[in-house]
């Protein structure tokens, strides 16, 4: 795979609050609930999604050890309203994570749909200006409630990944996973990989693939994507 990976990962175990969550948020944007799939239906047999273009689609994961599931959007552009929203309606932490051209990566961590932390290896690339560069940094200390390991492991993990910014991301990343005990595999693929990729590839990635469902929304006639 190469290209951009982006998930919404969520710090808890409840399977069915985060699908009930999704579906509230997207119904609260005008976006309705047409059908639930088992993702292993529909990624390599699209002619069970529905017809046309005038609908949205959404992944909820399973949920694995020791509390995280995992949400992937259609359109990349809306994870971050969406983390918001959920982070918001459900009072669950979530982490939004991203990957760019296999060579650079981040995240932003909300609370109650609040910006707590963010990070990117190379905070030029994601900062507006240079005066912003600094809140890119990642602030071990606010990740620590949810982490697997204390604020120093998680601080040495984040160094890291500025150290090898440019280089091939998925060392450093699975670093930063480790810590925080979110399996590397939800943080390295996306909506779309889903399908392009070959299942085989990735389904023993991931043992709880049978609890993956598609969710397909229908857009309102001036809507293109879920956040505009």
């Amino acid at each position: 795979m190469r290209g951009y990976y982006i998930s919404v990962n969520l710090r808890t175990g409840d399977l069915e609050n985060v699908r009930n969550g999704v579906i509230a948020v997207c119904e609260d944007e005008g976006l309705p609930l047409i059908q639930v799939d088992p993702a292993e239906r529909v990624v390599d047999n699209e002619d069970r999604l529905p017809e046309g273009e005038d609908w949205y689609g959404i992944i909820v994961s399973g949920s694995v050890k020791p509390g995280w599931v995992s949400v992937y959007v259609d359109d990349w552009k809306d994870s971050g309203a969406l983390a918001k929203w959920l982070s918001a309606k459900l009072s669950v932490p979530t982490l939004e994570m991203w990957v760019a051209q296999d060579t650079h990566w981040g995240y932003t961590y909300f609370e109650n749909g609040e910006v707590r932390d963010r990070y990117a290896d190379d905070p030029s690339l994601v900062a507006e200006t240079p005066e912003e560069e600094p809140l890119y940094k990642g602030a071990p200390d606010t990740l620590a409630p949810i982490a697997a390991l204390a604020a120093p492991e998680i601080a040495a993990a984040l160094d890291r990944g500025r150290k090898k910014a440019g280089e091939f991301a998925g060392i450093a990343l699975s670093g930063f996973c480790d810590t925080v005990a979110l399996p590397f595999e939800r943080a390295f693929i996306s909506y779309e990989h889903f399908f392009t990729d070959d299942p085989e590839d990735y389904i023993p990635e991931h043992p709880d693939w049978p609890n993956f469902r598609h969710l397909s929304f229908r857009l309102p006639d001036d809507r293109d994507s879920l956040s505009g």
